[in-house]
This record gives C-alpha cells, structure tokens and sequence, in this order.
C-alpha cells in the first residue's frame, strides 16, 4: 500500500504542484485548500503525513493541526508545518498545536525528499 500525503495550501497552486511532485515519487497524494477541508480529509483520506501551511484565512494550520491530532485515527499521522512563519515563537507554537516538524517555506526538494525519508523510518519503527 502507498504512504498517502495530503498537501494543504490556500494557495492552490502551491498545493497542487506539490502533491503532483510528491506522485511522481511514487506516493499517493491529495491536495486540499483550507483548514476545514484538511480535518476533512483526515479521516476519509487517512494520510501517513500532512504537509500543511500555517497562514490559511479562516481556520488556520495551527488550529486544524490541533483537531486533526485529536482524531483517534490520527495519532501517528507525520504533521509538518510548511509555512513563513519562521520565528521562534512561530516554531514553538507549531509544536505545540501538535505539528511534529516545523520547515520555513520555500521548500527545497532536498527538504522535501528528507521528510519523506522521516515518513519511511517512521513506518518501519510502527
């Protein structure tokens, strides 16, 4: 079975782009726009990671990061931070809504490629 990641961006652009790049590493992959959508996609998509932005109008990624890790079937979903935000108090309050890594945006794909490393050794170690 293929690791499932879900990408949410407000943009869409950003969030497509990253799911199809993710694909072709041969993932299976969902791209979603809002924090509602991404607490949504949680339970019916079911992913092994999130890669999810911060600054989102109207629910944002810290607070949908805190409902999604309080979903029984979420407990061990990878959650990463993807996001400008980048100080240290930005940082600080991403781990504490329950987000496992903080990563300042742009991504470069040798960062990208790492986490998916992360979501790997995780699964063994499960």
């Amino acid at each position: 079975m293929l690791n499932r990641i879900l990408v949410v961006d407000d943009c869409h652009y950003v969030a497509d782009a990253a799911a199809r790049l993710i694909s072709v590493c041969g993932y299976e992959t969902k791209a979603v726009y809002d924090g509602r959508e991404a607490i949504a996609q949680a339970v019916t998509f079911a992913p092994d990671m999130v890669l999810m932005d911060i600054g989102m109008p109207d629910l944002d990624g810290y607070e949908a990061a805190s409902r999604i890790r309080c979903g029984p079937r979420n407990t061990n979903v990878l959650l990463v931070a993807v996001t400008c935000f980048d100080q240290q108090q930005d940082r600080d309050r991403a781990l504490a809504s329950g987000f496992d890594v903080h990563v300042p945006k742009p991504v470069s794909f040798t960062t990208l490629l790492g986490l998916l490393k992360m979501l790997q050794n995780r699964k063994v170690l499960s």
